[in-house]
This record gives C-alpha cells, sequence and structure tokens, in this order.
C-alpha cells in the first residue's frame, strides 16, 4: 500500500495500463497480484481491496 498527497488519477495515468487497474476511487491494483475476485473485493494475498461500481465493469473484464 502507498500512501500519496498526488490525486490518484494523477498516480493512474502514470502506470501502465497492461499491468494495473482501477478498482475503486481510492485503489489500484497491480493485476498480475490479484488472486481471486470475490464480490464486490479482490483478494491480494491477506488484503481485501473493494471494487467501486463505477469500475467493476472493467474488473469482470479481466475473467
Amino acid at each position: 500500500m502507498i500512501v500519496s498527497p498526488q490525486k490518484i488519477s494523477n498516480l493512474e495515468q502514470l502506470l501502465p495500463k497492461t499491468n494495473f487497474i482501477r478498482t475503486h476511487k481510492s485503489f489500484i491494483a497491480a493485476k498480475n497480484k490479484i488472486k481471486q475476485i470475490e464480490g464486490n473485493r479482490i483478494l491480494i494475498d491477506a488484503y481485501k481491496v473493494p471494487i467501486g461500481q463505477t469500475y467493476k465493469e472493467n474488473i469482470m473484464m479481466l475473467l
């Protein structure tokens, strides 16, 4: 987890879209670290990352 004073939308533009996906208004996840999608959450190791309604369609395309 990285905490930054920058807007997450600015960070999203800096990251390669082939490797990262926006999952929520406050979260971006590395695609290769996603272990499982469970309801409205993504499991990455012991972490549960929420899936926002706005981003759900993009995440479902990963399946």
